[in-house]
């Protein structure tokens, strides 16, 4: 009985010690400290469209954002000699009501992805095994077999309408969601569709071995509307003016701070006290609710007081590491557009880590080029020297092996992006045990809800839409 006193009268020591002094907040100048209804931490694409949800629903809100920009995975490079856009990261968007209302509000026009290209003659694309360089040879299904493929695989999803909302797993729990996806595949028939899933679900690891269930939340059914119906982006072929207006008007609120980090929180029923770190200095927010829109690793969560069952959930998250650049002096023709690919490999896939693709852009002389690992229980799996020296090796050798078709050329980057930790998801086991109840099970706790990537799926379109009908109601319920 003693030593847990004792126990539990140190613990106390320590936590007080931990925590700010009274008197540095009596100190503070009234213009630093910020009372809000809602606090959110992120300004990606789950934390931007809360905000402005939000706020047009009349709720005050204050977005904490590391960096000096918002908009998260969505990226957007500016040629400085020709002023044309590339986008590095989030290309194409859901031909729903939701994304349609979302950049007419910000008057940012859209337009079906690919219409306004026309046809190119001169366009080439070709398969190269990038761990050496050669060109391979490879026999791809025809469109009608893929598109078969994708049907019965539409099929398929109509067993579980719900998971077009979000992880939201039947009871009890049937093997195909959690066998292999390679496995699934075959049991299915839908061998002619795992290539093209592959590529569109960039960053999901190995997609033979993840569990089914890990590669459906992406290939949902609304995605698999999109295939025959046609995707969306920016007539502009730049996704960050969404972000840039966005960013103008919750600045123009007072309701943004970038440049900032929350370094300490106190999340109770009675609300949310937060110390955040700025250019200005510190600020002390004070809201009624916190959003949390972050990848929820505990590495990235250390300034939160995570509870037990928070720690507990977050920590059996895996992960991998995601990379795009955008590079100069290649060696390769502007016409040419790369996917990497392998002889004797189930599906010519390619082995991980490595090169995805590597994709013309609208700038002669730029090649953009996609990079990600396996699954991994490190936060982040590569070091940003490690990838970029490894995307290098591959052009260098695509050019000695190809020396009649590739310039001798040293490339460099112009742009280069790490989105890890990128693809949060659960093992088998986990997911077996309940993992993904347990997940959801934690919104609202302490007056803290969750949204992003991790909670829905690698889609901004499917990020908004859990975002607003499956978040947003318990949060703003009691404002």
């Amino acid at each position: 009985m003693h030593s847990r006193t004792l126990l539990l009268l140190s613990w106390a020591v320590f936590t007080l010690a931990a925590l700010p002094s009274t008197t540095d907040f009596d100190h503070l100048d009234p213009k630093d400290i910020i009372e809000r209804d809602v606090a959110i931490i992120g300004g990606g694409s789950a934390g931007t469209y809360a905000s402005i949800s939000l706020k047009d629903k009349g709720k005050s809100v204050i977005v904490i954002e590391k960096k000096n920009r918002i908009g998260g995975h969505t990226e957007t490079y500016i040629d400085p000699a020709t002023g044309k856009p590339i986008d590095m990261g989030v290309v194409i968007f859901h031909n729903l009501t939701i994304v349609r209302n979302y950049f007419a509000r910000f008057d940012v026009p859209l337009i079906t992805a690919g219409s306004d290209l026309g046809s190119s003659s001169d366009s080439v694309s070709a398969n190269y095994d990038l761990r050496t360089g050669e060109e391979v040879k490879i026999m791809t299904p025809s469109q009608a077999n893929i598109s078969a493929a994708f049907a019965t695989y539409a099929q398929f999803l109509e067993k579980y309408p719900r998971l077009n909302d979000g992880m939201f797993l039947p009871h009890p729990l049937p093997n195909e969601l959690v066998m292999p996806f390679g496995q699934f595949a075959k049991q299915y028939g839908i061998e002619d569709a795992v290539a093209t899933m592959f590529i569109y679900n960039a960053g999901l690891g190995d997609i033979l071995t993840v569990p089914a269930i890990e590669n459906i939340r992406v290939w949902g059914k609304s995605l698999v509307q999109q295939l025959s119906g046609g995707f969306l982006t920016t007539a502009h072929h730049n996704n960050s003016e969404l972000y840039s207006k966005a960013q103008a008007e919750l600045l123009s609120a007072r309701s943004l701070l970038l440049s900032s980090e929350v370094t300490y929180s106190f999340r109770r029923a009675s609300g949310i006290t937060l110390i955040v770190q700025t250019p200005e200095g510190r600020k002390l927010v004070k809201a009624k609710k916190l959003l949390i829109t972050i990848p929820p690793s505990p590495d990235l969560l250390q300034a939160f007081d995570l509870s037990r069952r928070e720690r507990s959930t977050f920590s059996k998250f895996i992960n991998t590491g995601y990379y795009t650049s955008i590079l100069r002096s290649t060696g390769l023709p502007d016409n040419l557009s790369i996917t990497n690919a392998r002889l004797d490999t189930a599906y010519n896939l390619p082995t991980l880590p490595g090169l995805y693709s590597i994709g013309r852009t609208a700038v002669p002389g730029l090649k953009i080029a996609y990079y990600a690992t396996p699954r991994s229980t490190s936060t982040f799996p590569l070091s940003d020297a490690d990838v970029k020296a490894n995307i290098i090796a591959a052009f260098k050798k695509l050019q000695r092996a190809n020396p009649d078709k590739f310039k001798n050329e040293e490339p460099r980057f112009v742009a280069y992006s790490s989105h890890s930790p990128f693809y949060l998801q659960a093992r088998p086991e986990d997911i077996k045990r309940g993992f993904y109840e347990t997940l959801y099970g934690l919104q609202g706790e302490r007056n803290t809800y969750w949204t992003g990537a991790a909670w829905r799926a690698h889609d901004s379109s499917d990020i908004w839409r859990y975002t607003e009908e499956e978040v947003l109601p318990g949060l703003i319920e009691g404002l």
